[in-house]
């Protein structure tokens, strides 16, 4: 039997600031939902968070008439200005209005969430059983425990906890049961695992975050999820009706092609798969940076990208990213020796402590045949197209090799890129990040098209839902490349991204991997020592 899936966060209606391609129509997003299979959906009044709540929430009962697969959120407001309803008339408007559960945005209409302010809210909403949502960007860590100390029976749903504040959120957990998740944004590697390893299943719920992120790709984190078929089914749907006071809603039969099928079952993807892009640690290595990475060292993550069916990665430890490039590159050399079939890697070099590039480069290059190069401003300081570089680039383009740069990394990121990739015709470079917001999209895009060896690398936290469409209208998806971050970030959601696409299939085996194996097939012919 199919997963039944109940999505936590989800907006309908207009709000400001909107880029043109981003979807909003009611219409559209149970189109999403169609060729995602996902059952039922609570959502939110773009109305009510960008202009106010009371208009938004009648607003959203007219859309709510046009599907019975969406349940209203209702946006609450305290009535200092007279603007909004005292809590007793507040809970009769609920109820008259058929709303399932509310939502507050204390920080974009500027209210504080404390007991003096919302305090009469708080309990009227405890005492009807009434769930609150609210977006952790909204409220803070500070103000979540505030309520849930003051209102244990209250049911809290935060919202959006992000990648980067699992140190955040764990107390806070452990202390309060009252205190609810989804995983739109908490994206850390073996999320799903280590929440119900240390919390159980219970408090825990399917949420997307569209339709500005990928709908998709919040499924494709608990298709994979290495629970059982008990605890995914509870994250899924059953705990939002639960809280919701709703029957679980009913399957919804998946109609999109072979590929989304048989990831929609978790089994692993049927076609080619190439991620190319990893961080993989060192053996015992959790932490880089701050971030945590729990299970990122290359055992777990062969095991995790075994069941979702990928077939090859590339290798740039985070060690070699954050702090040492020299001992980095030999942790990816160890990689690549220990899954030779499955491994490639990136080199790196930080020319900060590299006094002989040319002499780091043909050592991995030309020595051990290692095809990726791999620069991040970020952590160097030092420009894609500074001279230091030239004897890197000169061997790179002698061997067709390919290098991943992080995008906007610093101003006139692209320029210099356009200037290597004229300068180094052999080389394929990779645009990092391609797709983490349209209006990147469509830059990196106009760079793609313009030249043959600039590729689009989609890897981001926020999986913008519409992205991989907008890449293959406009005729690139022979530019396209999977890729994940892992474990940085958990992989499987950069997974669903491609996998639930409105794409054709022939598409996604280019995106998911079909691209990457010609560019790699491409490195070391008629090597050179320089182009």
């Amino acid at each position: 039997m199919g997963m039944i899936y109940f999505d936590s966060n989800m907006c309908v209606g207009k709000q400001g600031l909107k880029h043109p391609m981003e979807l909003w129509k009611t219409e559209d997003v149970l189109s999403v939902m169609e060729q995602c299979a996902v059952s039922a959906a609570l959502v939110y009044s773009g109305w009510s968070k960008d202009y106010a709540p009371r208009y938004g929430n009648e607003r959203l009962m007219k859309e709510l008439q046009k599907n019975d697969r969406l349940y209203g959120c209702y946006t609450i407001l305290p009535n200092l200005y007279g603007d909004f309803f005292d809590p007793d008339e507040m809970v009769r408007d609920i109820k008259e209005k058929g709303f399932v559960a509310t939502k507050m945005f204390p920080g974009s209409h500027k209210f504080t969430p404390d007991e003096r302010t919302m305090g009469y809210y708080y309990s009227a909403l405890e005492k009807e059983n009434i769930p609150l949502l609210v977006d952790s960007s909204e409220i803070g860590f500070s103000y979540a425990e505030h309520i849930l100390e003051r209102h244990p029976d209250l049911k809290l749903l935060l919202l959006g906890v992000g990648w980067g504040e699992e140190r955040k959120i764990f107390p806070l957990l452990r202390e309060y049961q009252n205190l609810y998740l989804d995983f739109s944004l908490l994206q850390t590697n073996y999320v799903i695992e280590r929440m119900l390893q240390n919390y159980g299943a219970d408090r825990f719920v399917f949420g997307s975050g569209m339709p500005k992120m990928s709908l998709g790709a919040a499924r494709s984190l608990i298709d994979y999820a290495q629970i059982s078929q008990g605890d995914k089914q509870k994250i899924a749907g059953g705990n939002l009706a639960r809280l919701c006071g709703l029957p679980i809603p009913k399957l919804q039969k998946m109609k999109n092609d072979d590929i989304a099928k048989g990831a929609a079952e978790g089994k692993p993807i049927s076609a080619f798969v190439f991620d190319s892009h990893t961080h993989i640690l060192e053996e015992g290595g959790h932490c880089g940076g701050g971030y945590a990475m729990p299970n990122g060292d290359l055992e777990h993550m062969d095991a995790l990208f075994t069941r979702m069916g990928v077939d090859q990665y590339c290798v740039a430890p985070w060690l070699g990213i954050w702090t040492d490039s020299e001992a980095g590159n030999e942790v990816m050399l160890d990689m690549v020796h220990k899954k030779p079939e499955k491994a490639v890697g990136y080199v790196l070099i930080d020319p900060n402590y590299v006094d002989d590039i040319e002499l780091e480069a043909s050592k991995y290059h030309l020595d051990h045949k290692v095809p990726g190069i791999k620069m991040f401003y970020g952590r160097t300081h030092v420009r894609y197209n500074d001279p230091v570089f030239d004897p890197w680039w000169k061997i790179a383009n002698g061997n067709s090799l390919f290098a991943l740069l992080d995008y906007g990394s610093y101003p006139g990121y692209l320029q210099d890129v356009e200037e290597l990739a004229l300068r180094y015709p052999n080389v394929s470079f990779f645009l990092d990040h391609a797709g983490r917001d349209f209006n990147g999209a469509i830059s990196n895009a106009r760079y793609a098209k313009k030249y043959p060896n600039i590729y689009l690398q989609i890897t981001y936290t926020t999986v913008t839902q519409g992205v991989m469409e907008y890449f293959v209208k406009e005729g690139l998806a022979d530019k396209v490349l999977y890729g994940t971050d892992a474990p940085m970030r958990d992989p499987r959601p950069q997974l669903g991204w491609v996998v639930y696409a409105d794409i054709p299939t022939e598409d996604k085996k280019k995106i998911l991997g079909g691209n990457m194996k010609k560019i790699l097939e491409r490195c070391f012919r008629d090597t050179q020592i320089e182009g």
